[in-house]
């Protein structure tokens, strides 16, 4: 298992080297056509590694042979796992999974014993998420899990660029200097983003822009921006396959000038909201709206919110897959890092 340094080293890597490409729902000249780029780019396989992986520890667990679909997650009732049960085939990916997000932290090789460390990490990640904190791999927990997410850790992680490390999750607002009001922002060329998609990220920022009161954003290019934004082919290592997003820190190359990336999985089927259609995670297919919101969040320097209405929640619920509106807990959040701007901004003017 990779240390924090090197991972964070690899994110930098993977941002500079990998290919990037998108494809969203446009109008294509024959239907056949939007049919098979549909299927190929919408994710028909993204999810099923893991998915299957979890639905082989259900099987598990509650001793059940059969390879039925995983109860919704709306699903109430908790079962705890067989007393017996003492090394599960597959947990090391749940373990993988945990570590990620800031729940386990172990090092080295993952097994699949359900050791006390691990417990303890499922329990925390059942109180984050409001499930019953018993430390036992239940339903509830497994299909939270399951869901779609963020690719920044929940807890357990801080801001660190130094002369080493040139990358780093977002935490706080630290990464721009502090009194700034403009940011700019560029899109990759290589992603060859449509124009009915890169106005998605423009009205995304002008909606936090609106809620800062502080912060204004202008486009430039994608090299000199402070914001760069692209879709990305991820490197999987199973967990990936739940991942539709990211943002990190990055430190420019023989520069002291940081940058924030925005990363979205090019694998997905990005709906817009001009789209005549109603797309679900559950076939690959997801609003770019409600991703672009939660990953501009964290650049202005807002954590995951455990609060289910939050544009910050980590992951994606079956029953809010386009979520676009600033919660009052966002509003408040967000007013507490940028108070003290408006403040210093107010002064600068009377003096």
């Amino acid at each position: 298992m990779m240390n924090s340094h090197s991972y964070l080293l690899l994110l930098i890597i993977i941002t500079i080297n990998i290919t990037l490409s998108i494809s969203v729902r446009i109008p294509l000249a024959s239907p056949a056509l939007r049919q098979q780029i549909g299927k190929e780019i919408g994710g028909q396989t993204g999810q099923h590694v893991f998915q299957n992986v979890i639905q082989n520890v259900i099987d598990q667990i509650f001793n059940q042979g059969d390879r039925r679909s995983p109860p919704s997650p709306q699903v109430n009732e908790i079962r705890s796992p067989s007393p017996q049960v003492k090394e599960i085939q597959g947990l090391s990916l749940i373990k993988q999974y945990l570590y990620d997000f800031g729940y386990l932290q172990q090092s080295g090789t993952f097994d699949n014993f359900l050791d006390k460390d691990t417990i303890s990490a499922i329990e925390l990640y059942q109180q984050n998420f409001n499930l019953q904190a018993t430390g036992d791999l239940n339903n509830q927990t497994l299909q939270q899990i399951l869901l779609p997410r963020c690719g920044v850790p929940d807890i357990n992680f801080e801001y660190n660029l130094t002369d080493t490390i040139n990358a780093s999750w977002p935490k706080g607002n630290k990464w721009f200097p502090e009194g700034t009001k403009n940011l700019t922002y560029g899109f990759a060329p290589e992603s060859k983003i449509p124009l009915n998609a890169t106005k998605v990220f423009r009205n995304a920022l002008a909606r936090w822009s609106t809620t800062t009161k502080v912060l204004n954003f202008t486009e430039t290019s994608y090299n000199d921006a402070n914001i760069k934004i692209g879709f990305y082919n991820y490197v999987d290592d199973g967990v990936k396959d739940i991942v539709v997003g990211d943002t990190i820190i990055s430190l420019q190359l023989n520069s002291s000038v940081n940058s924030g990336v925005i990363r979205l999985d090019a694998s997905k089927y990005w709906i817009l909201p001009t789209d005549n259609y109603t797309g679900s995670w559950q076939d690959g297919e997801f609003d770019l709206e409600t991703v672009v919101m939660h990953q501009i969040g964290h650049l202005l320097g807002l954590d995951h919110s455990f609060e289910k209405d939050s544009i910050m929640y980590p992951t994606i619920l079956p029953s809010q897959q386009r979520k676009v509106q600033i919660a009052v807990s966002d509003n408040q959040n967000i007013h507490q890092l940028y108070t003290m701007l408006n403040i210093l901004s107010l002064l600068l003017l009377l003096y």
